[in-house]
Order: C-alpha cells, then structure tokens, then sequence
C-alpha cells in the first residue's frame, strides 16, 4: 500500500475533491499576433487545415451531408475568397481579425438577396468559425469529467470549455490565488491548490485535492476526509451595525447565469464577456453576443446588467485574436485592444446597442487610463448606432462606465466627467498598484501586501466619484469578503458585485436584506 504523501502549495479555492490526475501537456502558445508573412502563412495554413478536415468529415458522411461539406470545401479552395482577407493583412492586420472582417463584409454584401444567398451565408459563417479556431489551434482535447487537472497552469478558456458537474479538482505547478482561473473556480466551486512545484504525478494517478488548506495528497486512501465548514457559515464578522448595500452577482458564463436566482440580487454589476464568447469564431460572432447578452437580460428581468467589453490579455488569452503574457498585462490590453482593433469594438458596440434595446443595459470599458480613451469609445459607439438606425434595427445607447483599475485613472477621476460610473476592479488595481503580476509566485507576497495602499486608494476614489455625483461600485475579489464589508460600506461603497457564490457569505454579514 502506498503511504500518503502531502505537498503544501498555496490555497486557490476551498473544497475538496479526489480523483484521477489528468497530466496536461505542454503546448506552446500560437502567436496569431504576427503580421506580414507569418500571419498570411497562418491563415492559408488554417484554411488548408480546414479543408481537411470538411474532407475527412465529408468522407464519413451521407451522401446529403457530403454534398453540402463539398460546397463549403469548394468556397475555401476558391482563392476569390481569401483575397480581402490578404488584403487586410498586407496592410498589417493579424491573420484572425483580417479574415474574420472580409468574411463579415462578404455576408453583409450578400445578405438580402433572398433564400439562396441566406444559405451561402450560413456557409460563409461556418466556414468563418472553422478557420479562426484553426488558426487559435482549438483542436486541443478536453480532460475527462472528474479529473484531478494537473499543469504548470491552466488558461481561462480550458477551465470554461470543460464540464465541471461531474466534480475534480485543479493543481498546479506554479499560477496564482489571484488570477482569473482561481476566480473561476471559487466561483464554480472547484477546488485548486497553486504553487505546488513539481508534481511527482503521472496521468491515471489517485490524488486529493485540499484547496482550502492547500495541499495535495499522493496515493490518498479512497475515503474523503470530512470537508472543512463552509466559508459561507463562518460566522460573519460586526460591520457596524446594520450598514445598507446592494449586492450584484458576476457572471462569466451562461452556467454562471442558470445557477443564479434573480430573485436574490439587485442585478448583474459585471459580465466578463471575455469568458462569455471565449473563441475568437464567437467573439468576431455579432449574432452571437446578441443571442448571448440578450439571455442574460431575459433571466435578470428587467434587473440592471452591466456588460463590461472585452478585455483580453495579460492572463487572459482569446485564442486566435490575443495571447496572453506577462507582456501584455502592462501592454495592449483592455480598451487599448479595443481601439487598435475596431473591427473587434465596432462588432461588440453594434451587439451592446441591439441588446439595449431589450433591456437595462450599461457598459464598460476596461483598463483605461485616459479620458481620450473613453472619448474614442463614446463616439465608437455614436457611428454605430447611427448606422443600425438608418439600417431600421431597433437600438438603445447604454450608459458608458469605466473601469478604475489603473491607478493613473484612479487619481485623476475627476477628469473623467463624461463617464456615466464607475466599476472599481480590485484584483488589477492592486496588481497594477503594486507592481506585481498576480499569477506570479515570486511577487505574490508584494501582490498581498499592497492592501493598505489599496484601501487608502479607495477612500480617494469614493470620494472623488460622489463629488462627481456619479455612482461607484466594486468588482473585485474584496467585494466578496465579509471581512471587508464595514470598511467598504463605511467609505460609501455600497454597491458589491461578486461571484455568486460569494453572495450568501455577504448576505449573512449584512443581515436582513436592506436597500441602500
């Protein structure tokens, strides 16, 4: 029999869970940044990739089947097709962004012109989503349900394409308590453990998983030890008496949103809808974000939604579009991404404005640092509304909020009068405060011990934001602790939106349900 081992890493999400070890592989990252060459070569490889496999799926299909593979093959070997998208490229956009924009003013040329043009867009648009996930590499396996993953780290989008409900456990090698994946995962209630070092572990393997005591244990014996009390029934510490605050929920998926009870928030304060539309075929997918923003409006029924725009890089990666590294946490992230993409922001504005037709929606736009920033995105946003309204599709203009999570927006918030609100993003701003990457070990202490800074950073922003008379809210991973709660409300942050399951914790803090 073999004797237990355990490797103390540090806690990522509480719970715990035993299973198999699936023993994630090493892949390197695919760079669709590159321009020039490269990226015309990444594009004429993806779309030979997808021939081949409209061919291998044709091959195995009936003969009704075949004969409409065969079409779509025939429209990717016509090199008619491909010439706007190398035109874009030549003038130095990336490969996914340049095919996915020649594809979307292709449908648009056609669309109209009765059913036989419908059919050929739906091609167009099948044939749009299989080349951009061949070009994002998307052809990675997923891991079996109830699986203990095991890696040097895991990105966002692997955690949102796997199916949790059958339980396991996450383990890794280095990663952070802070980064998206552990937020997450204490969100889904998947229990994780980072900063484990080397893992002495082979795929098929048994191990247990504490993630809140951090620890792992080799070779556990079958039976699970008794789960530590919830943190939601640990007692609730005094916030003062009594303080008065509104509790919103995140979302980052649309398992996130059919968990939730409407009934038990105020609203939704914060759509990561990079999570939401998580492939480069979605988020360059108009419909799409429609279809999906307009689900979370119909769940919250007639409750306010605030869907926060794209932001990608630093730990957050959209295969296909943008890579995430440590480069760019400091670099094109957030609505720098945006304005020097505006194919991409042009496509999510016209969906926000749609969706703001059907309910009470606000946006944001993350990382920003200047007001000309806002100012780019305010007018982004008129251009198009005034398009679809001549086009006769029915449009609201949103509010248009900011993210205060650099602090250079943080101190100068009194400059940014235009914006409607603001979103305090926690987690970014204390990393950016800090200076320390929060998925990188070596740092996490200065990550931690950035709080007082941060603390006195929101006393500023509250006071600045209610001089300005606008509202103020907090997003971040300290919206949800209880311990922080009096502190929050007594600054005038009143309004907390938090991972769902965080909310019984603050419920039970803040007592009967008030209004503030």
């Amino acid at each position: 029999m073999a004797v237990p081992r355990d490797l103390r890493g540090r806690p990522a999400a509480p719970g715990r869970a035993l299973g198999a070890v699936h023993r994630a592989e090493e892949r390197p990252v695919p760079s669709p940044g590159t321009q020039g060459e490269d990226a015309r070569a990444a594009l004429e490889a993806a779309v030979a990739l997808a021939v081949h496999e409209l061919k291998a799926l044709s091959d195995r299909s009936d003969a009704e089947s075949a004969g409409i593979l065969d079409f779509q093959i025939e429209l990717l070997l016509d090199g008619e097709l491909l010439i706007p998208a190398l035109e874009r490229i030549a003038r130095g956009e990336g490969a996914a962004l340049a095919f996915a924009a020649a594809m979307n003013a292709h449908m648009d040329t056609i669309a109209g012109g009765g059913d036989a043009f419908a059919l050929r867009a739906a091609d167009l648009a099948d044939l749009k989503s299989r080349v951009l996930d061949a070009l994002a590499g998307r052809a990675r396996a997923d891991f079996p349900q109830g699986a203990v993953y095991v890696g040097r780290d895991m990105p966002p989008s692997l955690f949102l394409a796997h199916d949790w409900s059958g339980g396991g456990a996450i383990a890794l090698i280095s990663g952070s308590a802070a980064s998206h994946v552990a937020m997450l995962a204490r969100s889904r209630g998947v229990p994780m453990v980072v900063g484990l070092g080397a893992l002495p572990v082979e795929s098929g393997d048994r191990l247990l998983v504490d993630g809140s005591e951090g620890v792992v244990r080799l070779d556990p014996e079958e039976r699970l030890p008794s789960p530590p009390p919830s943190v939601v029934a640990a007692p609730a510490p005094s916030t003062g008496g009594a303080p008065s605050a509104r509790l919103f929920a995140n979302i980052d998926t649309l398992a996130d949103l059919d968990a939730l009870d409407p009934a038990q928030v105020d609203g939704v304060g914060l759509v990561r809808t990079e999570f939401l539309l998580p492939s480069a075929a979605e988020a360059l997918d108009e419909e799409c974000h429609l279809a999906r923003y307009r689900r979370i409006l119909d769940r919250l029924a007639g409750r306010p939604v605030t869907l926060r725009m794209l932001d990608v890089g630093g730990d957050k990666a959209l295969p296909g579009l943008v890579e995430g590294s440590p480069a760019s946490v400091l670099g094109e992230r957030g609505v720098r991404f945006l304005i020097a993409h505006p194919d991409l922001a042009r496509l999510q504005a016209r969906a926000l404005l749609r969706a703001a037709a059907f309910g009470p929606v606000s946006v944001l736009l993350p990382m920003v640092t200047l007001p000309s920033e806002r100012a780019a995105m305010a007018q982004l946003f008129d251009e198009e509304a005034a398009r679809l309204e001549r086009q006769g599709i029915a449009v609201a203009r949103p509010p248009l909020g900011i993210m205060v999570e650099v602090p250079a927006v943080a101190l100068t918030l009194d400059m940014f009068t235009d914006a409607a609100f603001f979103s305090v993003g926690t987690n970014d701003l204390m990393q950016y405060l800090a200076a320390a990457a929060r998925d990188n070990p070596a740092v996490a202490h200065l990550y931690a011990g950035a709080e007082t800074a941060m603390f006195r950073l929101l006393e500023h922003i509250a006071t600045t934001a209610r001089g300005l008379g606008r509202p103020v809210s907090l997003c971040g991973d300290i919206a949800g602790e209880p311990a922080a709660l009096g502190r929050l409300v007594g600054m005038g942050l009143r309004d907390l939106s938090v991972a769902p399951s965080r909310l019984p914790a603050l419920r039970a803090a803040l007592g009967p349900r008030s209004e503030a």
